[in-house]
């Protein structure tokens, strides 16, 4: 079996995709853009009163072929996307959704020949960190166009600081006025009327007391630092890692659940490790990619990009 029979076996029933077989040159950016407009045309399905076409592209190369765009892959993906958004309006098709294009490496691929694999993909991924900046054009075999790129949200205003509340006034208790005690008069009836009555002792006031002292205001605590933490980042939404390893597959019981049906249903994990975090590849179908590197085993860490089929995740570190 040749090695074109070899890679559309693997690829059978995970998508529909074509094999570009070139000389033994090494694969060159416009065969790629032709063939991917022509896998376009190849896959497109008519509706009642529009065309739909795959947005979502994988182009296999062999490992010599990708090393010589190790140094502009990024770029060369967004042309690539530009000049099908292009061709599909040239043609009249409809998108799902962006058109995108990702590189992935096969090792059983000769030099000079390529598969590529097309999907129908109407969630988008997350914004990758290579997004094509305002007003870049294609270069003049891509059709010289100017890339399409979305508008930045408008950033909420801040809110106004709180002003800081006054601490409570202690209470002052008001100084008592001292009351002088009363003297009884004591008589004796058997006493004559000529005898001298008993002096009456005045008893001196005491010292008025002083007045209490207010007590000085507590400062409030200071508020405790924030604590940053790591998340993985997927098409479904965000999830913390923490230190418990998490579950990545199609199944609904995984921790995180891929609507992907190139995913293994316990497809991979993620959990951390002594010096960050790991990724382990749980014998999947498909195989599991970082950064475009297909892996069993490897560590990972903040800006990675994790692909399952044709879904990418991403860790990041976000404040708490």
């Amino acid at each position: 079996m040749g090695f074109l029979r070899r890679i559309e076996s693997k690829l059978e029933g995970v998508f529909e995709g074509g094999i570009g077989r070139t000389f033994k040159s090494n694969v060159q950016p416009v065969e790629l853009a032709r063939k991917l407009a022509k896998e376009m045309d190849d896959n497109k399905v008519i509706s009642v009163q529009t065309v739909y076409v795959p947005n979502a592209y994988t182009v296999y190369l062999a490992p010599e072929d990708r090393e010589q765009f190790v140094a502009y892959e990024a770029r060369l993906r967004t042309e690539l996307a530009g000049y099908l958004t292009e061709h599909a309006r040239r043609e009249g098709y409809s998108l799902p959704n962006r058109a995108r294009v990702m590189i992935e490496t096969a090792d059983e691929l000769d030099v000079g020949t390529f598969g590529i694999a097309a999907e129908m993909e109407e969630t988008p991924p997350p914004m990758a960190a290579d997004a094509p900046p305002p007003g870049v054009r294609l270069p003049e075999e891509f059709g010289g166009g100017e890339a399409a790129v979305p508008a930045p949200p408008a950033a909420a205003p801040a809110p106004p600081a709180a002003a800081p509340t006054p601490p409570a006034a202690a209470p002052v208790t008001p100084p008592v006025a001292p009351v002088a005690p009363v003297v009884p008069l004591t008589v004796d009836p058997f006493a004559s009327a000529e005898a001298p009555a008993a002096p009456i002792v005045a008893v001196p006031d005491p010292a008025p007391a002083a007045p209490a002292a207010p007590a000085e205001p507590v400062p409030p605590p200071p508020a405790p630092a924030p604590v940053a933490q790591w998340v993985l980042v997927w098409p479904g939404g965000v999830v913390p890692i923490r230190d418990t390893a998490l579950v990545i597959g199609r199944s609904k019981d995984c921790d995180v659940p891929l609507a992907d049906g190139n995913v293994s249903r316990r497809h991979a994990e993620i959990g951390r490790s002594a010096d960050g975090f790991v990724l382990r590849d749980l014998d999947s179908t498909n195989g599991t990619t970082v950064n475009g590197r297909r892996v069993k085993s490897a560590p990972v860490g903040e800006g990675d990009e994790i692909t399952l089929g044709t879904s990418t995740l991403r860790i990041e570190q976000r404040p708490g």
